[in-house]
């Protein structure tokens, strides 16, 4: 009994290691993390690679596939995106496993990882932000490893034990029977535990004591790497479509790759035993390194060649998740529920991404809204009603943004996030009162539809002027919400200046035409209802940019 409260209290230091460090590494990547993010959808082999960057940046893969399923949910990635980055995810997890067999079972673990602790102490007392942060990642090495210590010391050693192997040695004399059946207990493992490095550093603290043999731990590797695919999936519940498919594609994927190793696993391990020294039948020491490097193989071979195939997945998935004809998949911000709470920098990126999908429907409102301005003579029934819900869509946004955010303050994150968070709720404001303010528009435009009231030539020729220039602005604030973005805030002055300029002259000449007689008075009212609703939504752009500036500017500096 107390070898398994041993293993489990190895496990709990572990899994609490593993986290500060990814909380720590999440927050010294800071703007470098965002940046990598920002190239993922250039290619399929940029998509591979950032996945794998990601993954070895934040020693999560279940942090990376949440993220991809949520940014897949609010419309931000396509599923062949999407599937580019699951695999590259899948590559990146292995880090783990040689970090442990490197280091673990090589050298005396408390001889680092104690140090590493010792050291990273003293700088969270410092007020620098940069200390702070690698104080979180050097403590959370030092747990993870120590963990390790105690996981293997909780594993019984088989030389003053031997009757603890009997029950296990009967278990792996049925062939490939054993192999599935390590296969299965892999993937329960990796469910129960929520994390595939620490099944995988069970697998190999079991590995390294003797408990089982090289094709029995590789057998529970691949069923690791099944198991791990339950993240996504949790994290798909409640979410759209694309959402459930990236998750199904992250199990299709992981699940083929084990079926073509199956006949394969003897040859593949024959090849590891000739490349990599060390005999781990003779030597169970050995056994671990002769690990990692499968489980690094089996992750790259199968993307090498899954890769060429992932449209092909796409194609299964479509079918394995159908679209009902009742349903229509729209960008929406459910995916903020999913929680990445524990990982604010990613959780700061989603923030920030909705808020470009609440603006993008803001922007296509407004797109329809120039049609049915644009047409004065014409009944635009269905342009007017999704109009007018967009305006409801945009108030849900709000909502859940201010929710998320209000949610992730509460967080421990840093000074950098929590500077976002509130700059974040006065854009989630501004671009709702945009979205009003189409709605406004709309209605103003049905009024003049139903009252017969015409606008002059001169009249109808500002107001269209005044839309263009509106909707330039609306182009110019979506491109600055892009966590890549280098607009420059100069070109955002200017279209405020045309606007507020054309403003000033339509004025003018308009309370003229009033005067002589050539418009009447309802339909003047109406047209300087109009100008000034797009004049005060041109306001609301400038907000929302001004903001991502001070943000851009701030993270530029903090870099």
């Amino acid at each position: 009994m107390s070898s398994v409260l041993q293993l489990l209290g190895g496990l709990g230091v572990f899994l609490f290691g593993l986290r500060i460090l990814s909380n720590g590494l999440q927050k010294l990547a800071g703007n470098r993390l965002r940046a990598v993010l920002n190239t993922l959808t250039h290619n399929r082999v940029a998509g591979i690679f950032s996945g794998f960057l990601i993954t070895c940046a934040v020693q999560s893969s279940s942090a990376t596939t949440v993220l991809i399923v949520s940014f897949a949910n609010a419309g931000l990635l396509s599923l062949v995106q999407s599937i580019g980055l699951v695999m590259g995810a899948n590559i990146g997890t292995t880090l783990t496993g040689w970090l442990v067999s490197l280091l673990g079972f090589k050298v005396k673990i408390t001889a680092f990882a104690l140090p590493l602790i010792g050291i990273g102490f003293p700088l969270s007392l410092l007020k620098s932000p940069r200390a702070r942060q690698l104080s979180e990642a050097l403590v959370g090495f030092g747990l993870l490893f120590l963990g390790l210590k105690f996981l293997k010391d909780g594993v019984p050693d088989l030389k003053s034990n031997p009757e603890a192997l009997a029950w296990l040695q009967h278990l792996t004399d049925y062939g490939l029977g054993s192999v599935l059946l390590f296969i299965a207990v892999g993937t329960v493992l990796t469910i129960i535990v929520q994390s595939s490095s620490a099944t995988m550093t069970i697998t190999l603290a079991m590995a390294a004591k003797g408990w089982i043999q090289m094709d029995i731990a590789a057998a529970m590797i691949l069923g690791e790497n099944i198991g791990t695919t339950i993240t996504a999936s949790l994290a798909a519940i409640g979410a759209n479509r694309t959402a459930k498919r990236v998750a199904r594609s992250h199990t299709l994927f992981n699940l083929i790759g084990v079926l073509w190793m199956l006949p394969l696993m003897p040859l593949t391990l024959g090849l590891i035993d000739t490349i990599i020294p060390g005999d781990p039948y003779s030597d169970p020491l050995a056994m671990p390194t002769h690990l990692a490097a499968f489980h690094t193989f089996f992750n790259v071979v199968n993307t090498l060649l899954l890769a060429w195939f992932v449209k092909h997945i796409a194609r299964v998935v479509y079918w394995l998740v159908p679209l009902s004809d009742s349903e229509k998949e729209v960008g929406h911000l459910r995916f903020l529920e999913t929680g990445l709470m524990g990982t604010p920098e990613l959780a700061d990126i989603e923030a920030r991404r909705a808020l470009q999908v609440m603006l993008g429907v803001c922007k296509d409102m407004f797109g329809k809204l120039e049609e049915v301005i644009g047409n004065p003579e014409q009944k635009l029934g269905p342009l007017v009603d999704e109009v007018k819900r967009g305006e409801a869509k945009t108030d849900e946004m709000e909502e859940e943004i201010v929710a998320f955010c209000s949610q992730l303050s509460r967080a421990a994150t840093s000074p950098t996030v929590s500077r976002d968070i509130a700059l974040y709720l006065e854009m989630a404001n501004d671009i709702e009162r945009i979205g009003d303010h189409c709605f406004n528009l709309v209605l103003l435009a049905e009024r003049r539809y139903e009252k017969d009231y015409a606008f002059d030539e001169d009249s109808q020729a500002e107001i269209m002027e005044m839309m263009t220039l509106v909707k330039e602005f609306l182009t110019l604030t979506h491109e600055s919400l892009a966590p890549d973005t280098d607009t420059p805030f100069a070109n955002a002055q200017v279209v405020e200046s045309k606007i507020n300029k054309l403003r000033n002259r339509t004025r003018k000449r308009h309370a003229q035409r009033m005067q002589g007689g050539e418009v009447g008075i309802r339909e003047g009212l109406i047209f300087l209802d109009m100008m000034t609703n797009m004049e005060k939504l041109g306001d609301y752009c400038m907000n929302v940019t001004q903001a991502t500036m001070e943000v851009r500017g701030a993270a530029e500096s903090a870099s």
